[in-house]
């Protein structure tokens, strides 16, 4: 019965990616008990989502250990701003996307263990709707990016105190990028037409981990996940006659380089309390320009982003053998400087709010579920990614993205054997 339980969610798990993806660029919804308590989890590391945020702390967990989950974001943003005089306005779709996770543990014997992991790393989607202006920049109906992230690691306990980890990373990317051809007549007298780029690209990576336990109360965690780069193939399709005097149709080609991520962490415990602080550093400034070669009249998106912090903080409390309480907040720095926000992620700093609980049902089932708050800062649009003609600043949209919140909830079902 649980096999063929774990066979049907484990197939939703790889299929439903294909037409959702998050809202955000750097994805930590991979796990329900770690979101519960604000992401803060690399140092506890006590259940099989350790895989992802410290694979060293999977020395910690018996037998063999299978969890499938998912996290669902519902995100809002809305623009307000001017357009060659006139007031312009959007909001973005009405979705839910899907973020699915699948992590395998296994004791082999007692220094050394195993794990497997099968994730959503970095996704980024952004679905303006199609009747605002700002539909003819780039990304501006649609932006989407998802890295299909596969992660087996091995684990050896050095000793009863300390264990490291180390792993193997195979990413699939998929980047789709949707937007409307300009019109703006007498300089394009060409109807407006959509302008849909699609490519992918595939890479290989590794991760390490380190975890260490002082005395009864304290554990420590790092991990590090370093760059990947991705040369990304594809083509750009459109119907618009403007294709005949601009490269804006055909194959190209577009170098992604995402960012190397490190965790930083502590937990105390003491009965039936536990607290843990985190540090996420991520290292932005990898992502410096989005140059899809051979579409010169696309031309080059500067990023320049920078390297950043995300400070996580979060507390359980086990109410009894069968229940946990938890909490958590998050301060997470945007890398975006105001001179290179744009459509496909206006995000600013954020705050996030989160509660969760976990669920012990008889000897082989843990039950973790969780709910995020996300609420972003306002942030300014007026730099040359809101020209509407490249080049020209006569054409520029300007104005403010505001209201950016989401809503994220997410759940882990556990079997223990």
């Amino acid at each position: 019965m649980f096999r063929r339980l774990i066979l049907v969610i484990a197939a939703v798990c790889f299929i439903l990616p294909s037409a959702a993806f998050a809202s955000g660029f750097a994805i930590n919804e991979q796990g329900a008990k770690a979101l519960g308590m604000g992401g803060a989890f690399a140092a506890q590391a006590d259940d099989p989502t350790a895989v992802y945020y410290n694979p060293a702390g999977i020395t910690q967990l018996d037998g063999t250990q299978v969890s499938l989950g998912f996290s669902l974001i519902r995100p809002t943003a809305s623009f307000e701003g001017t357009y060659m005089g006139s007031p312009v306005s959007s909001e973005t779709e009405d979705k839910t996307f899907v973020i699915p996770n699948l992590y395998i543990t296994t004791k082999i014997n007692d220094r050394l263990s195993f794990g497997f992991g099968s994730f959503i790393t970095f996704g980024l989607g952004m679905d303006w709707k199609d009747d605002w202006a700002g539909s003819s920049l780039v990304g501006g109906k649609n932006a989407e990016i998802a890295t299909y992230t596969f992660n087996p690691v091995l684990a050896y306990k050095v000793t009863n105190d300390l264990s490291l980890a180390a792993g193997l990373v195979y990413q699939r990317m998929d980047v789709t990028i949707n937007s409307t051809t300009p019109y703006l007549p007498p300089t394009i007298p060409f109807p407006s037409e959509s302008l849909d780029l699609e490519g992918d690209s595939d890479a290989w990576g590794w991760n390490i981990a380190a975890h260490y336990k002082l005395g009864e109360n304290w554990r420590f965690g790092v991990s590090y996940r370093p760059e990947m780069k991705h040369e990304v193939e594809g083509t750009s399709k459109t119907k618009s006659q403007l294709a005949n005097f601009q490269d804006i149709a055909g194959d190209f080609k577009a170098d992604i380089t995402l960012p190397a991520v490190t965790y930083v962490a502590a937990a105390w415990s003491n009965g039936k309390w536990t607290f843990e602080l985190d540090g996420q550093y991520t290292e932005w400034s990898s992502y410096d320009e989005l140059n899809p070669e051979g579409l010169s009249g696309i031309g080059v998106k500067p990023k320049n982003w920078k390297d950043v912090w995300a400070i996580r903080f979060g507390g359980q409390y086990k109410l009894n053998e069968t229940v946990d309480l938890r909490a958590g907040i998050i301060r997470d720095y945007s890398p975006i400087p105001d001179e290179w926000v744009d459509p496909m992620l206006p995000s600013g700093d954020r705050w996030l709010y989160t509660v969760g609980a976990g669920f012990h049902i008889g000897k082989n089932f843990d039950l973790d579920i969780a709910y995020n708050y996300l609420d972003d800062e306002n942030r300014k649009f007026d730099n040359e990614a809101g020209n509407v003609v490249k080049g020209v600043d006569a054409t520029r949209i300007r104005g403010e993205f505001k209201d950016i919140d989401a809503h994220i909830f997410a759940a882990n079902l556990t079997y223990k054997f």
